[in-house]
């Protein structure tokens, strides 16, 4: 199991140990300094196993590596971006 990021795509995906895909978090860029993070979903027999968390880390350090901000119009990134990383939301 790993997540996968498509920079072409402008998402990140979680991959099952089959391949398949069981998660996605999507983003877009607002500007050259600044990303939103609009779509999160996890299919629904792997919810409640950690794979948004693990694809909301891999947004945030995404994120830090390329000195972005972050609008969260996705409820569950802007909750955790609440709780854990306020200072990256843009």
């Amino acid at each position: 199991m790993s997540v996968i990021h498509q920079p072409s795509l402008n998402q990140f995906i979680y991959l099952t140990d089959e391949g398949q895909q069981g998660g996605v978090l999507a983003y877009r860029y607002l500007s050259e300094t600044k990303i939103e993070a609009f779509h999160t979903k996890v299919v629904p027999e792997l919810q409640g196993k950690g794979i948004a968390g693990e694809l909301y880390n891999a947004l945030i350090a995404f994120a830090l590596q390329q000195h972005l901000k972050i609008k969260p119009s996705c409820s569950y990134v802007e909750a955790k971006m609440r709780r854990n990383h306020s200072a990256l939301i843009g």
